[in-house]
């Protein structure tokens, strides 16, 4: 079965769109919650638990989503990495506007959003096997998509 990886920046809807798969029946994982450890004050998934995740993974398809420095290395693991985009003034509203997550609310941390739409994406769009952007377009749409991937 088909392992689906989801990466960008905060505020493309990444959560949003795994509740909403996750509502369609598929399996999702949300690496940010229990699969992140921390080496040399740089915040990283941790590796051995996001190993077992995948080894303990059968019979159905997965769907999980993330965005760290080390991603790169699982890339062998994953059938299809999508990279979830929106343009800048639209990822800064969700974020100003989401309740589920208080990430990017300080001007410190808009700051470090900001630094990374120019400096992260690039790179992000570099390795991606799909691209969606997700300014002007439901999650559902943006499900849709990742369903005909499936």
């Amino acid at each position: 079965m088909t392992i689906l990886f989801l990466t960008g920046l905060s505020g493309v809807g990444k959560s949003s769109v795994l509740s909403e798969m996750k509502n369609r029946g598929y399996k999702t994982t949300d690496l940010d919650y229990g699969y992140i450890t921390y080496r040399n004050n740089e915040r990283l998934f941790d590796e051995v638990k996001v190993h077992r995740l995948l080894e303990n993974h059968i019979a159905s398809h997965l769907i999980l989503a993330g965005t760290e420095s080390n991603q790169g290395q699982f890339y062998s693991s994953f059938d299809v990495v999508v990279l979830l985009t929106a343009d800048l003034d639209t990822m800064l509203d969700r974020i100003k506007a989401r309740e589920s997550n208080r990430y990017g609310k300080t001007k410190e941390e808009r700051a470090e959003i900001i630094e990374s739409y120019y400096a992260v994406l690039p790179l992000l769009k570099q390795r991606a096997q799909v691209i969606i952007d997700t300014t002007d377009i439901s999650v559902e749409e943006v499900c849709d998509q990742l369903e005909s991937l499936l």
